[in-house]
């Protein structure tokens, strides 16, 4: 009987099992699966933080755009309303009696309102 020509044949396998020497691979495979382990953890962490931090920017952002429209509201409604009253005393006053009324009760208005917000500090905490 001639003998075969194996020499093109692809070589024998030793373990054709998909999970060959399990008892090397399985006690190699505990730091990795511990270190992918924590990186998902910190991962889903960061992430979460980051969402928390984009929702409170978002609405720290948005409060203080609000505020800041209603401070403008509130500078241009006293300016005009402050224009209004100087107009209307201007038809019983002169021009600079008026304006000077205007301002000494834009001041005397001014030192109330820092006194009422002195007295509030001065609450003791509890």
């Amino acid at each position: 009987m001639p003998s075969k020509d194996r020499s093109k044949e692809p070589p024998d396998t030793v373990d054709p099992s998909p999970t060959p020497a399990k008892g090397k691979r399985s006690d190699a495979d505990w730091p990795q699966l511990l270190a992918r382990l924590v990186e998902g953890i910190v991962t889903a962490e960061l992430h979460e933080f980051e969402d928390n931090v984009m929702a409170f920017l978002d609405s720290a952002v948005s409060d203080a755009y609000a505020a800041f429209i209603w401070i403008c509201a509130r500078l241009i409604g006293a300016a005009l309303l402050l224009t209004a009253l100087v107009l209307f005393l201007g038809i019983f006053l002169q021009w600079w009696a008026a304006f000077g009324l205007l301002g000494v009760v834009v001041i005397a208005m001014g030192a109330l309102a820092r006194l009422t917000r002195r007295t509030r500090k001065l609450r003791p905490r509890r």
